[in-house]
């Protein structure tokens, strides 16, 4: 039995794929013995509809609710009885047609999809036509923004232009027209040509 659930166009379990399912379902422990003969009415019964004697139950979904059954999905390790087994298949049934659903709805999702793609393809000259007009759009734009460029710098101030550069106050400040004070010599040996830091008269001449 596979545990897939089908999304293909189904049929109608019969009463030999009834008898296949008890006997899967056979190695589970019982509450109770019963008539096999008896059973088997009970069970057909449960996956009839409104007319009797006929099966309205899709023979995937009563081989996924037998393995459903088999691994534990009632909560109890019991054979299941003809209500549970209904119960399991009408469960079964419901997530294939949500698969069914589901599987529609992706398909046109897929096909909205395809609808939007371009199917031209591009040739050489096509290409080459979009690489120009992307290079004119590149070297426009550039342009454009030289030009605002260009617009914000007159557009401001000349007192914003002209503005002084900002004082050390580190330095210090010179009042206008104050000399320069003199730069300092490093120490040293003193200057032959002085004397106590003034300058030695010249000889005379003879």
């Amino acid at each position: 039995m596979s545990s897939d659930i089908s999304t293909e166009v189904v049929r109608t379990a019969t009463n030999r794929d009834v008898l296949i399912g008890l006997a899967a379902l056979d190695p589970l422990p019982r509450r109770a013995s019963t008539n096999p003969e008896l059973e088997f009415a009970a069970f057909k019964t449960a996956l009839e509809g409104r007319k009797v004697g006929q099966i309205v139950v899709a023979y995937v979904d009563l081989t996924s609710a037998v393995r459903a059954i088999v691994q534990g999905s009632l909560g109890h390790a019991y054979h299941p009885s003809p209500t549970e087994l209904r119960m399991q298949c009408d469960a079964k049934r419901a997530e294939r047609i949500e698969e069914i659903a589901k599987a529609a709805r992706r398909r046109a999702a897929e096909q909205e999809q395809a609808s939007y793609r371009s199917t031209v393809e591009k040739t050489a000259e096509s290409k080459a036509r979009a690489a120009a007009v992307y290079a004119e759009f590149c070297k426009s734009n550039a342009q454009a923004r030289l030009e605002l460029a260009t617009k914000n710098f007159h557009s401001q101030p000349r007192q914003a232009l002209l503005s002084p550069l900002p004082v050390d106050a580190h330095l210090p400040l010179r009042q206008v027209g104050e000399a320069t004070p003199p730069i300092a010599k490093a120490a040293g040996p003193p200057d032959p040509k002085t004397v106590c830091g003034r300058a030695k008269p010249d000889p005379a001449p003879v």
